[in-house]
C-alpha cells in the first residue's frame, strides 16, 4: 500500500511497502519519480535474503511538525515467520518543488516488544493479555488470519494535539472473546521514541477502541 505525504501543491513524497525507498513525485504530472532516498542503510535491518535485507514494510505515514515518520508493519510473513519488518524511522523534509529533499532524523525498532508488553503486563488496566497481542504476534501466526488474530499494523496519524499518534491495526480485530473492533493505540510520546530520550509510554484510556 502507498504512503503518500505532500511537500506542496505539485509534488509528494511515496513510499511503498517493497522497499525503504522514499520517492519524490510530481503530483500534477504522471511520470517515473524525479529524486529517490533509500534509507535501508540507516535502518540496520538484520533479515537478510539473497544478500538483500528483506523490507521494512512500510504501511504508515505522518507528519509532525517539520518530522515525517513512517512505521513498518511489524507483521509475521504470510507464512507465519517472523521476518524484519519491525523498525519505524523519521526524517525532516527540505526544500519545495522538484529540489524537496529528505534529512534522516532516526529510527525506532523496539515498539512491537513496547505493545506486547503494554498488553501482557496490564499497563492499560484492562486486564493481562486484554487484547491477546502477544498470542496474535507469535510464530506461526499469519497476520491475514480469517478471525482476525493476526498482527498487522497498517495506519499511523497524529492526534490534533501533534504529540499523540494513534497506531492503527488491521489485526487483531478486538477484543478477542469477539472480533468485532478495530484496534487503535494512542502513543502519548511518540516523537520522543526517535530521539532516545524516553522509554514507550502508552495512553491508559478505553480511547484505543473503535466500531
Amino acid at each position: 500500500m502507498l504512503q503518500l505525504q505532500f511537500v506542496d501543491a505539485n509534488y509528494m513524497f511515496v513510499a511503498d511497502d517493497e522497499n525503504q525507498a522514499l520517492r519524490l513525485y510530481n503530483r500534477t504530472t504522471s511520470g517515473v519519480s524525479v529524486n529517490s532516498f533509500d534509507y535501508t542503510s540507516s535502518l540496520g535491518l538484520t533479515d537478510i535474503s539473497g544478500g538483500i535485507p528483506r523490507e521494512v514494510d512500510i504501511e504508515g505515514s505522518a507528519k509532525s511538525g517539520s518530522r515525517i515518520y513512517w512505521l513498518g508493519s511489524h507483521d509475521n510473513s504470510s507464512r507465519g515467520i517472523t521476518v524484519r519488518t519491525e523498525a519505524g524511522f523519521c526524517n525532516r523534509p527540505r526544500g519545495s518543488g522538484s529540489s524537496a529533499t529528505l534529512s534522516y532524523v532516526g529510527r525506532y525498532d523496539n515498539l512491537k516488544t513496547d505493545l506486547l508488553s503494554w498488553d501482557q503486563n496490564n499497563v492499560h488496566g484492562l486486564g493481562a493479555d486484554y487484547f491477546g497481542l502477544v498470542a496474535s504476534a507469535a510464530v506461526g501466526v499469519i497476520p491475514e488470519s480469517p478471525d482476525g488474530s493476526g498482527f498487522n499494523i497498517e495506519g499511523l496519524e497524529f492526534a490534533p494535539d501533534n504529540t499523540t499518534a494513534y497506531v492503527c491495526f488491521r489485526a487483531p480485530i478486538v477484543p478477542v472473546t469477539s472480533r468485532t473492533k478495530a484496534l487503535i493505540v494512542p502513543v502519548t510520546n511518540f516523537a520522543a521514541l526517535f530521539s532516545g530520550i524516553q522509554p514507550q509510554v502508552f495512553q491508559q484510556s478505553l480511547g484505543h477502541l473503535f466500531n
